[in-house]
């Protein structure tokens, strides 16, 4: 019963100790590596985002270009407005 035992402690030492981490670790991460976006099933809904995100951009531009031409025109004829006097 003793040997049992000591086997079973020699058994579990010698199994764990092969669990242990190798120096090539590093090289299976690389080669379970995710494929890029481009050739996963997202693929499609990444291109739409990455489109709408694009369209939002040139809206923002625009809207900015619109808002100096309108701050460029309020500036210019921002003098006071003329006191209408009715005659007497």
């Amino acid at each position: 019963m003793k040997t049992f035992g000591i086997l079973c402690i020699y058994a579990a030492i010698s199994l764990t100790a092969g669990c242990g981490s190798s120096d090539d670790s590093h090289k299976n991460a690389a080669v379970n590596a995710p494929p890029p976006v481009s050739h996963t099933v997202f693929a499609p809904y990444i291109r739409e985002i990455n489109k709408a995100k694009n369209v939002q951009n040139t809206i923002d531009a625009q809207k900015q270009a619109m808002d100096r031409q309108i701050q460029a025109q309020t500036d210019t004829t921002s003098a006071p407005p003329a006191t209408s006097q009715s005659p007497p």
